[in-house]
């Protein structure tokens, strides 16, 4: 029932457009019809290179009218749908979650994750140990500075540019305050 509407629709449509596809238009280079294909859809059975000469779907039979002139076809049977375990069944329940798909909570955070999180910080390893500091991203990352009183984290000597983040692991020249030039390093 399902495929006779849909072609009865799909007929219906074809005839609100006139039913008729326009010539194809002649190639200005080699000549001969230009062919398109859908790249968006499957390629239909029994469509030819220039789509112009065979329906894409055949016409509705309407009441069964050739019924007897060829080979009936069945009709598909619908695919089965999974119940979407969102929304509610027929009874207005909601089928049980499947605890083998569930992911456990997250491990409750130390209080000095906790304590970073909540100053906007990002809990990370550092420094290229097993141990793992607050990082904090700078408001003025990049921009241009000739001491570190500049900065909201350090400046750095090489770029002559605020640090993105905060603190900055390994060794780095620096300005200090004062605009002096030292190396700094904080493991």
């Amino acid at each position: 029932m399902r495929n006779f509407c849909l072609v009865l629709l799909v007929t219906a449509l074809a005839a609100c457009v006139g039913g008729k596809t326009p010539p194809p238009k002649e190639n200005p280079i080699i000549g001969g019809a230009i062919s398109t294909t859908s790249l968006d859809g499957p390629a239909l059975p029994g469509a030819s290179p220039g789509g112009a000469d065979k329906p894409a779907v055949p016409p509705a039979d309407p009441a069964g009218a050739g019924a007897g002139t060829g080979p009936a076809a069945k009709p598909a049977a619908p695919a089965p749908v999974a119940p979407d375990p969102a929304k509610p069944d027929a009874a207005g329940t909601r089928p049980a979650p499947d605890l083998a798909v569930q992911t456990p909570p997250p491990a409750p955070a130390s209080p000095e994750e906790a304590a970073c999180q909540k100053s906007g910080g990002t809990w990370a390893n550092a420094g290229g140990k097993a141990l793992r500091s607050c990082v904090h991203v700078t408001k003025d990352a990049g921009k241009q500075c000739r001491k570190s009183s500049q900065c909201d984290g350090l400046c750095l000597a090489r770029s002559g540019s605020c640090a993105p983040i905060k603190p900055l692991f390994g060794c780095n020249e620096i300005y200090q305050d004062d605009g002096a030039r030292v190396t700094l390093c904080i493991d």
